[in-house]
């Protein structure tokens, strides 16, 4: 029976937000038509139909959040008709690790009906739409699914995709607003993928003159669910530790105002992260403890070969980290050509799994907020990461002995957040030490 259920989305994640559907019931549709959109913690993305026939049955509205592997659509080819079940919608607080199969769907309905609000200690929803899964504490069962599904390498099923395989979508009915740390914002329009997520957009983002009257309940989407879940790990795993710096980076904003002007770097985003990101890659031969990490349960040290520098985007999603691959091997033109590519993307909103996987080092502008700096927590796996303070006009001293004197100089504070577990305080030092000495002469990079 042609079911078409929610394919996995790979890194970790067991569900995702249906955006937008492109079909109804009763409408025919042919092999990888576009059926809907769907937007999980990192990407958005096309479902394109597996198979041909007539759309008897949505199982799930937009809005609403569906477990990996639970049904969807049923789309009829004449082989059967659609199975008795109310498809796999989750209720909006579920655990990210929640999921259930559709009987314990349907299962967990019956129960939340019989039991009344007592069993309840918020206020539920209004019922609308398909049946809402129970939560984690009720099926035991999940946890051990969810990490079978892992060693698997997925759920099994011939109708169960990898999201890595499908296309990226473009923006639907909506504009999606999101920044990069330091780029400034790319469009005023108010994204709408879901009502939930758009409410919790406008909250954070609300003037002096836009206070609510009352105190509101804001739904937990996917994203921030996962980043909660992400950031309490990694505060409770590793031993986060800073250090900081001043200096003055004069000479990586002539650098800068002269890449702007050659032909070859002509509409690339060319700004100083660009030379950071280069500078890091460099200061990583002499410390290549910063692109290590604590490996949890077998208490190894992995030190990686490849430089993967993730940089931190702020967007009404959430916090994304898209990562520039290999970025030791690049030269200033190859990584300006990526950071522009991951850019755009993340304007867009359609960065995919392939584009923020396999970090080893991340690099967050809260300069690009106007702070001086910042004490970042680490992210995933990784061991450091680096803030980049705002990038100023001040007095600073030159010159030794007679020649001193006082001059207006472009200064900013490099900061860097470190688990002690594995990183000592003299490492990260001379990491840092070195970093400075790049971004105040790029010519240093000559001796490298």
């Amino acid at each position: 029976m042609p079911e078409y259920n929610m394919p996995d989305p790979g890194e970790g994640l067991t569900e995702a937000d249906i955006v937008e559907w492109h079909v109804k019931v009763g409408d025919q549709v042919k092999v990888n038509d576009n059926l809907l959109d769907i937007e999980t913690a990192k990407s958005l993305v096309e479902l394109p139909s597996p198979f041909a026939g007539k759309v008897t049955k949505i199982y799930a509205e937009a809005g609403t959040t569906v477990a990996v592997g639970a049904p969807i659509v049923f789309i009829d080819d004449g082989t059967g008709p659609a199975p008795e079940h109310d498809g796999g919608a989750s209720a909006q607080g579920a655990e990210p690790g929640a999921q259930s199969s559709p009987a314990q769907a349907s299962s967990a309905q019956s129960s939340s009906n019989q039991s009344g609000p007592a069993q309840s200690s918020a206020p539920a929803p209004a019922a609308q739409g398909p049946a809402k899964a129970a939560p984690a504490a009720a099926r035991p069962d999940a946890d051990e699914a969810s990490a079978q599904r892992d060693l698997d390498g997925g759920m099994t099923g011939e109708r169960l995709l990898s999201l890595d395989e499908l296309p990226a979508s473009k923006p639907t009915q909506q504009t999606v607003r999101q920044m990069l740390v330091g780029y400034g914002p790319a469009d005023e329009s108010t994204p709408s993928s879901t009502e939930r997520r758009r409410r919790a957009h406008q909250v954070s983002r609300r003037g002096a003159n836009e206070r609510a009257l009352r105190d509101e309940e804001i739904p937990v989407d996917t994203v921030r669910r996962l980043t909660a879940r992400n950031v309490v790990h990694s505060r409770t795993s590793k031993v986060h530790t800073t250090a900081w710096v001043s200096t003055d980076v004069s000479g990586t904003m002539e650098l800068v105002a002269n890449l702007r002007k050659r032909r070859e770097f002509k509409d690339l985003h060319v700004t100083a992260l660009l030379v950071w990101c280069k500078a890091v890659c460099l200061a990583m031969r002499n410390n290549p403890m910063l692109n290590a990490s604590w490996e949890d349960g077998s208490e190894r040290i992995i030190l990686h070969h490849d430089v993967n520098i993730g940089i931190a985007a702020d967007t009404p999603r959430g916090l994304m980290v898209p990562v520039i691959k290999q970025a030791q091997n690049r030269d200033l033109l190859s990584m300006a050509d990526e950071l522009t590519r991951l850019v755009n993307l993340a304007k867009a909103g359609t960065l995919q799994p392939s584009d923020y996987r396999d970090g080893t080092f991340t690099i967050t502008n809260v300069g690009g907020l106007g702070l001086d700096a910042g004490t970042p927590i680490i992210n995933g796996s990784e061991s450091a990461i680096l803030a980049m303070g705002a990038i100023t006009r001040q007095p600073w001293v030159v010159g030794q002995g007679d020649d001193e004197k006082i001059v207006p100089r472009w200064v900013t504070t490099l900061s860097i957040s470190f688990d002690h577990r594995l990183i000592d305080g003299a490492i990260a030092s001379r990491f840092l030490r070195d970093l400075a000495a790049l971004v105040r002469d790029p010519a240093m990079a000559m001796a490298y």
